[in-house]
């Protein structure tokens, strides 16, 4: 029987990585989409294309991307955005659908942690989508500390997700990364027991 996989998403600063995490510690394998994004960037036609399309300003010294570097070009930008997924969706998609089937003939289940989880329209099955949600301000501090940017630039990137918001309302469930972690973590928690209980019902012989 493959590993049911259960899909968390969400804007950006949202928490998604931290409720990924907390669904995970069954004994998941976690794949972090962002993570393999980083593996995608490295490759060496995705890289040849991103110069092409955005100039040798989003290089490091040592001739890698440097994805704050890209970001800033991107996020200010529909357009550039558009282009920078046209180069690096394809690529990306297919590391994330190899993870995904290399882990699932061991692992009791799968988190994928996906801002564009819907987006991909991966051919394997995703059997359950959590989504999660924070306040704008909570988001502009998180992005604001994580990244070293400005609060112009964090609300800028907040604003280029809107458009994701009716694939969010898509989800199964969602989980409020507002309050503390321990309340964070035991909705985590029921939310991925139900589930888990429920799959294994599912594969019982009737």
């Amino acid at each position: 029987m493959r590993a049911p996989v259960i899909g968390i998403t969400g804007p950006i600063a949202s928490g998604k990585t931290t409720v990924a995490r907390l669904i995970a510690a069954r004994g998941g394998a976690l794949i972090d989409c962002d993570a393999l994004g980083a593996r995608a960037l490295e490759a060496t036609g995705v890289r040849r294309a991103l110069v092409a399309a955005f100039g040798a300003g989003i290089m490091t010294a040592g001739g890698v991307i440097s994805r704050r570097k890209l970001a800033r070009v991107v996020f200010g930008s529909d357009r550039n955005l558009a282009r920078l997924n046209r180069i690096v969706r394809p690529r990306l998609k297919r590391i994330i659908t190899e993870e995904v089937l290399r882990r699932r003939a061991k692992a009791p289940y799968i988190v994928l942690d996906a801002v564009l989880l819907f987006q991909y329209k991966f051919k394997f099955k995703i059997d359950f989508v959590v989504v999660t949600r924070s306040s704008v301000a909570k988001r502009v501090m998180r992005i604001m500390r994580r990244d070293g940017v400005s609060r112009v630039e964090a609300l800028e990137r907040i604003e280029r997700q809107k458009r994701l918001k009716d694939d969010w309302a898509r989800a199964d469930v969602a989980i409020s990364t507002g309050g503390s972690l321990a309340s964070m973590r035991g909705e985590a928690r029921r939310i991925r027991d139900r589930f888990l209980a429920e799959a294994a019902a599912r594969r019982k012989p009737r």
